[in-house]
């Protein structure tokens, strides 16, 4: 057995040993669409920092459109949905690809927790709200440059959803925003 296909077995080893859960097949297309994207990459890591950077800039960008230019009560629903994707990744603790192919792939990434996928979160609300399909591609390239599993992205899309018609059924975003500034401006006086 040549060294590149036993380093691969090695891995994929490594991979079914850590956690029992990835004996489901859905986490075994997830391993073959890491491995395949890690085999295009490894080589090329100055590519996964530039996928990296344009990825976090796509969000970003949607973010700070709808905040800014479609209706800034917006916010409250990007930090309530992002709290509560990141209290979800401290729970699950679900290892980024990387982990079990290249920890060189851990770019721009603070934690070593996968699910559900922040990223994917945000484009789907900035998909919700914007109907723009094209915010599509950060979660695309968290894929690629293996910070998530597609798994992640796929649960992550349906939990957006599931965060929009939650919190849009109870909470008026606009009244808080107005709400918000009352109180702002109440503060604001009572300073002098």
């Amino acid at each position: 057995m040549n060294y590149k296909l036993q380093k691969n077995c090695d891995s994929y080893k490594k991979f079914m040993d850590k956690d029992l859960i990835f004996f489901n097949k859905m986490f075994m297309i997830d391993y073959k669409i890491s491995e395949f994207f890690y085999n295009k990459l490894r080589d090329k890591l100055n590519l996964v920092y530039v996928i990296d950077t344009i990825s976090y800039l796509i969000n970003l960008s949607f973010v700070l459109y709808i905040i800014f230019l479609i209706n800034f009560s917006y916010i409250f629903l990007f930090i309530i949905s992002t709290a509560i994707t990141y209290l979800l990744k401290l729970i699950v603790n679900r290892k980024r690809p990387y982990y079990y192919f290249d920890k060189r792939f851990a770019i721009l990434v603070y934690e070593n927790h996968s699910f559900p996928s922040e990223h994917t979160v945000i484009a789907t609300l900035s998909f919700i709200i914007t109907g723009n399909i094209l915010v599509f591609i950060a979660p695309i390239l968290r894929i690629i440059t293996l910070k998530h599993w597609l798994s992640d992205a796929i649960f992550s899309i349906i939990l957006s959803f599931g965060f929009y018609i939650f919190f849009s059924s109870f909470i008026n975003f606009s009244e808080l925003y107005n709400l918000l500034i009352s109180y702002i401006k109440i503060i604001k006086y009572l300073d002098f």
